[in-house]
């Protein structure tokens, strides 16, 4: 009986690598430091504050993830990954998940479900195509040029595109050399109740209560669909986007300046000595802005990339953008940035940049507001190593 025991022991412990080679799991991550001078001015109602202080040691977008391939035969494979955010300049540790998705590969595509943004094989498509447009610290940190965040309102960075969503369902692939991305997002709270509003009432599941019941809302109350697509040939890379978010106006119903749709165009070429880049995009918002009148607004921005050595160059980068908040103010938000990189070797990297953001109202329902502004300079160093 025991040598039958240490037979099976035997034959478990060689066939457990066998599987683990096959499935591909493979740990990654990044750590990203900066060191930041911030300074701002604000002029509100003809008096203007500023404010400045130390430098300080701050994170960058670190993050700590898994991820994994599995053969299965006849050129299809599974795929998964699931990534944190990890805070790296004090003790928070993991904060919370950035994407977790399964899905397919094969000569159809990558086809994925679950919580996406743009990294690994998750799909942002149009804030993938904007940061075609470059940036020294990936989009990560004081220096970023493409914003991630959903507040089109927002004043942090001139050009913000929606990155993560959660409940999404995301698709690339690759058409005579135009890479295609595609991502459809229904986001809400899974526990909501899926009941119809006629006026009856339930006991909630969670508490016990008699409540009414609620609208249709279960990962219902947001959808967001992209598709972009994206041709390189040779030293030029074109490509155009388009977003469609429908908010069902049930947590939003008087469309409070939302963005409706963006169309977007960006375009790279590499002279070899430099390369320049460019974006234009429109936002259509679901209602007209009752301070100036418009129902849309233009982003467009501008860079360039100027190697100086084999693994060092110069970065800038100028943007503009048109921002309507609650149907109220109409602001011009811009973005001016210079910065110096340094590689150290294809995974650790060094830059140093300052980088200034100017938001100001330009109408408002509130006669008093306009001219208002915000001023903010980051003078920035960065050290970011991948593994």
């Amino acid at each position: 009986m025991n040598k039958k025991l240490v037979a099976v022991a035997l034959g478990l412990a060689f066939a457990a690598p066998v599987f683990a080679d096959s499935s591909n799991v493979t740990l990654y991550g990044r750590i990203h430091q900066t060191l930041d001078h911030q300074s701002s001015e604000t002029r509100t109602g003809g008096v203007t504050n500023q404010t400045g202080g130390n430098f300080v040691v701050e994170d960058a977008s670190s993050r700590l993830g898994v991820k994994g391939q599995e053969d299965l035969g006849g050129g299809l494979s599974a795929i998964f990954a699931y990534e944190f955010a990890v805070n790296s300049d004090d003790l928070g540790g993991i904060t919370g998940n950035r994407h977790a998705y399964l899905g397919f590969a094969g000569n159809f595509g990558k086809v994925v479900i679950g919580s996406q943004d743009g990294g690994n094989d998750s799909q942002a498509p149009l804030y993938n195509q904007a940061s075609l447009i470059g940036s020294v610290s990936n989009n990560g940190g004081p220096l970023t040029t493409v914003g991630g965040g959903s507040d089109i309102t927002g004043n942090t960075f001139a050009i913000q595109r929606q990155q993560r969503v959660s409940n999404a369902i995301g698709y690339t692939t690759k058409i005579a050399g135009v890479e295609l991305n595609f991502r459809h997002a229904l986001q809400g709270d899974n526990d909501q109740a899926n009941n119809g509003a006629d006026g009856s009432f339930v006991i909630d599941q969670d508490t016990g209560a008699i409540v009414q019941n609620d609208p249709l809302v279960k990962e219902n109350d947001f959808r967001s669909t992209e598709i972009a697509a994206t041709y390189k040939i040779g030293a030029l890379t074109v490509g155009g986007g388009f977003a469609n978010f429908d908010q069902q106006e049930l947590n939003n119903p008087l469309g409070n300046g939302d963005i409706e749709r963006t169309i977007q165009g960006v375009a790279s070429y590499n002279f070899g000595a430099f390369t320049v880049a460019g974006l234009v995009a429109q936002n259509s918002y679901e209602a007209q802005n009752a301070a100036n009148g418009e129902d849309s607004g233009i982003e467009y921005a501008l860079s360039a990339t100027m190697p100086l050595t084999a693994n060092s160059g110069l970065f800038g980068m100028y943007a503009q953008s048109e921002r309507y908040d609650l149907n109220t103010e109409a602001r011009e938000n811009t973005q001016a940035q210079i910065a110096y990189y340094y590689d150290f070797s294809k995974r650790t990297r060094t830059y140093v940049g300052f980088n200034r953001v100017e938001s100001e109202v330009e109408a408002s329902t509130t006669a008093a507001n306009v001219g208002n502004k915000t001023e903010r300079d980051n003078f920035t160093i960065g050290l970011r190593h991948n593994f």
